[in-house]
């Protein structure tokens, strides 16, 4: 469903990992879940330190030994703290995924880190007992699979699944109008969809697809940023500046330095 989009991350490439002081080890999920949870990801924290999420359109799960939080979609870069040296367990959702497991609006947690709570699941608020009460990466991870087959909702194909093929193929830069008349459907009902399931709408949705993209392009190589303007749609360097600064907080020269400085 989502084998198009790759989200990035900086704090997690190994310049990142580097610069935070953190090791990483990660798997994608069984058969059955591809294209609805993108991977399985567990940090070690050598001394406490700063993890940077940045503006991805996904949701996560965050566990460590003391409890559990959701992340919802991000509109501009957050920090979370980890206090603690420890390991931290995630699950990383693709965009709009959420909605196989829980009858949620996402859209309630756009921009939050919200408490275990916000599931209405009983067994969920000791999940982290469990994860932890397990050793080797993959025991946890077979952990949560066995928690998410429990609570999974078949869905079939809609509107919006066919949408959001069409962004990812575009890298966020086609028209939402144009969008929406491929799929069959009004601008306004698809809003909808993508705010239910996204918890951004759709025009924003496709924003931070297209900005995505452009900083893994600069990331590779920063001298690309002529070529991203002319194949992503930014007017120009400052329109491209703008939108660093809108979903990053900073411009691409001092977002990269953050995580690639020596």
């Amino acid at each position: 469903m989502s084998k198009l989009y790759n989200p990035f991350q900086p704090t997690l490439t190994h310049h990142g990992l580097e610069q935070f002081n953190l090791s990483m080890k990660s798997i994608g999920p069984c058969e059955f879940f591809r294209g609805k949870v993108f991977s399985y990801l567990q940090i070690q924290a050598e001394v406490p330190t700063t993890y940077p999420v940045m503006p991805d359109g996904t949701q996560a799960i965050y566990f460590s030994p003391k409890g559990s939080m959701i992340g919802g979609a991000q509109l501009s870069a957050q920090d979370i703290h980890l206090l603690e040296p420890g390991e931290y367990f995630g699950i990383w959702f693709y965009p709009g995924a959420l909605r196989h497991f829980f009858d949620l609006d996402v859209s309630e947690i756009t921009g939050q880190f919200v408490e275990k709570s916000y599931f209405t699941c009983r067994y969920f608020s000791q999940l982290h007992n469990e994860i932890y009460e397990q050793n080797s990466f993959k025991e946890r991870v077979n952990i949560c699979e066995s928690w998410l087959l429990s609570r999974y909702l078949p869905k079939s194909i809609t509107h919006f699944d066919a949408a959001l093929q069409l962004i990812y193929q575009s890298f966020g830069s086609e028209r939402i109008s144009w969008i929406a008349d491929r799929v069959g459907c009004s601008c306004r009902h698809l809003n909808r969809h993508f705010l239910r399931y996204t918890g951004l709408t759709t025009k924003s949705f496709s924003q931070v697809v297209r900005v995505q993209h452009a900083c893994w392009e600069l990331y590779k190589n920063q001298q690309n940023s002529k070529i991203i303007i002319q194949e992503m749609g930014y007017f120009d360097q400052p329109h491209l500046i703008k939108e660093f600064k809108k979903h990053f907080a900073s411009t691409p020269g001092d977002f990269f330095s953050r995580f690639m400085s020596d």
